[in-house]
């Protein structure tokens, strides 16, 4: 595949679901599906949970392609960006609910805020480790996930010491901009009602384990932005 070949795929992909190919939805899903799960898993910890807002995302994706602007970034990245916020929203959305019923022992505001900030970024640590260069995502996952020091890493690596420590800091710079993206205020789900989604086919393919694919459904996310990263 060559170096473009990404944005390419990305650009036909929104092109043919702009015109409606149910097809391209399933292509799209085969290839995100489990992105879309394991982020809202991350945020929402609750499998039935998890499974919904990927049917929803999906859902808006199906309906709102002209959503997504290839000039800002990633087909990927998008839909990572409207699965973070369907989440999100779903998180406080269940949170607030069970304030309500809490009576005298249900959590503070800033507590269920603190909590949705720490599942969002939480989630956008992963995307971020996933989706970093090869060589730093394995720099990272020696020297932090199993232990190693700069020598061992290098060794492990194949590469310099010095090599070692440029991943392991490129690595942790990209890392740390998980803590400098804030969970989208209450506010933003008023601004954008969600849209009635039509239905095509299920498209077939492989799914992702634990969470069934059965279509667009009506309840369709929000959308986060065009094209921003998660």
């Amino acid at each position: 595949m060559g170096h473009d070949a990404s944005p390419r795929w990305d650009r036909r992909m929104q092109q043919r679901l702009t015109h409606g190919e149910a097809a391209a939805l399933g292509e799209v899903y085969d290839r995100f599906a489990s992105l879309v799960h394991s982020l809202a898993h991350r945020v929402l910890d609750d499998e039935d949970a998890a499974d919904r807002v990927t049917r929803e995302v999906f859902a808006y994706v199906w309906e709102h392609p002209d959503s997504y602007d290839p000039k800002q970034g990633t087909l990927r990245s998008w839909v990572a960006a409207v699965t973070r916020h369907q989440a999100v929203q779903r998180l406080r959305q269940t949170e607030a609910a069970s304030a309500r019923d809490g009576g005298s022992e249900a959590p503070e505001p800033a507590e269920i805020e603190q909590k949705i900030h720490e599942a969002s970024t939480a989630a956008r640590a992963d995307y971020i480790v996933t989706s970093m260069p090869a060589p730093l995502r394995a720099a990272l996952e020696l020297a932090y996930f199993q232990r190693r020091d700069y020598r061992q890493t290098a060794a492990d690596l194949g590469v310099t010491e010095d090599e070692a420590r440029r991943r392991l800091r490129l690595g942790l710079q990209l890392l740390s901009t998980a803590r400098t993206h804030q969970a989208l205020p209450p506010a933003h789900r008023a601004a954008h009602p969600a849209p009635t989604a039509r239905a095509p086919h299920a498209p077939r393919g492989p799914r992702p384990p634990h969470s069934p694919y059965t279509g667009p459904g009506a309840s369709a996310p929000p959308g986060p932005g065009h094209g921003r990263s998660l």
